[in-house]
């Protein structure tokens, strides 16, 4: 990698002795500049994902503290209506946004692979290398975390408002069958992030991550008591 250009550089002929370590430093520098930018636009459709979810998450939360004084209102109707059009975007984030961040995870736990198995078993063990595959890993993991943890935490809420409205009719019992037509006819079908669906489970989402860290840990103490390995 960028410790080979190194030594092609500093062993070249072509190259004036007093330029070799200011084109070494401008190797690296280029190098760093050109991973950032490609990390960066990686990370824009997670990173506007998150920000999606945050505020479905924020939107459901403030549905379900302003319930409470609508129930005491008696505007129900209300109730049913906010619901409907946060239900509704919340699908039309879910119908537009699944497949683009099905295919970003899967291009980050690649890249997790890559970075993690790059580190256990590197071809050059120079720690300039080392370093690089270190941030890389940790970088992804990062970005994976704010792809997964937001979109659990806005099917958290968003379950959260559904019980608020399933349970509308027995907060106001003199509309209670209207109520219940209204809520069993539009709103009896679980609305969620249908790709994080399962990922609503902390004790799931925690068992993958930590899946995640013990195969990298473990392929890094094999390839130490290991040398032949490497």
């Amino acid at each position: 990698m960028i410790a080979h250009e190194q030594h092609k550089l500093r062993n070249s002929e072509l190259i004036p002795a007093h330029f070799k370590e200011l084109a070494v430093v401008i190797i690296n520098c280029w190098f760093i500049f050109t991973t950032l930018v490609g990390n960066c636009f990686f990370a824009v459709l997670p990173g506007y994902y998150c920000f999606v979810c945050c505020c479905m998450k924020q939107f459901f939360l403030q549905f379900v503290w302003k319930s409470r004084v609508l129930i005491g209102r008696q505007d129900y109707q209300r109730i049913l209506d906010i619901y409907k059009e946060m239900n509704e975007t919340m699908i039309m984030i879910d119908n537009f946004l699944s497949l683009p961040i099905f295919i970003s995870v899967v291009s980050i736990l690649a890249n997790l692979f890559w970075y993690g198995y790059s580190f256990a078993f590197p071809r050059n063990a120079d720690s300039v290398t080392g370093i690089f595959f270190v941030v890389g890993f940790v970088q992804y993991f990062l970005l994976l975390l704010v792809t997964l943890t937001p979109a659990a935490a806005a099917n958290q809420a968003a379950a959260m408002a559904r019980e608020v409205v399933l349970s509308l009719p027995g907060w106001i019992p003199e509309r209670y069958s209207i109520i219940e037509v209204h809520v069993r006819r539009k709103f009896m079908h679980k609305t969620a992030l249908t790709l994080w669906e399962n990922l609503s489970n902390r004790q799931f989402f925690a068992h993958q991550c930590y899946r995640i860290s013990y195969f990298v840990w473990n392929s890094v103490w094999y390839t130490r008591k290991c040398p032949e390995y490497k």
